[in-house]
């Protein structure tokens, strides 16, 4: 009479532990499959309006680490800040880029991480400022971001790809 007891409470405590802790991973195939299937694309894009196409430079201190769950937080951090640089008075082809990439980002992450998708999602508007040094500030921090959200989804990429060769290159 006790062994089956046991034995029911262990298999409850073994799916609640289940449950639990499913929120804690992402499916990174899934969220790298979008990724390469629009979202790489899409930056592409935002790269050749901004310009930081022509740039040499790196993404500076971007993706320091080598967990899955630290670099999908700073994909989704940059994203959320890149949407507040664009959320200013840029108009015309790069704040549609801008929209695009982070809304795909947004929701591919939302889709695939339960943690992330908990988090709040208000983004303030900043004020409309008008004049041509405004928007060159704005296309220099809006090419510094791309580039810092570029060098994150190379380096998850990097870590779930099997090294294939210099031909892929």
């Amino acid at each position: 009479m006790i062994l089956p007891r046991v034995l029911s409470c262990a298999v409850l405590f073994l799916l609640l532990v289940a449950v639990l802790s499913r929120g804690k991973r992402c499916s990174i195939a899934k969220i790298l499959r979008q990724y390469r299937a629009v979202i790489f694309h899409e930056i592409q894009n935002l790269k050749n309006l901004s310009g930081s196409a022509d740039r040499s430079g790196r993404g500076g201190l971007a993706c320091r680490s080598n967990k899955d769950q630290k670099i999908l937080l700073s994909i989704y951090n940059i994203s959320m800040s890149l949407r507040e640089v664009a959320a200013g008075a840029l108009r015309g082809p790069e704040e549609l880029a801008v929209s695009k990439v982070t809304r795909n980002t947004d929701f591919v992450l939302r889709e695939n991480c339960r943690k992330i998708s908990k988090s709040p999602l208000h983004i303030p508007a900043q004020p409309r400022q008008r004049g041509l040094s405004r928007r060159r500030k704005q296309l220099r921090e809006i090419r510094r971001k791309v580039e810092r959200l570029v060098t994150c989804w190379e380096k998850l990429y990097a870590l779930h790809t099997p090294h294939r060769g210099l031909q892929d290159s």
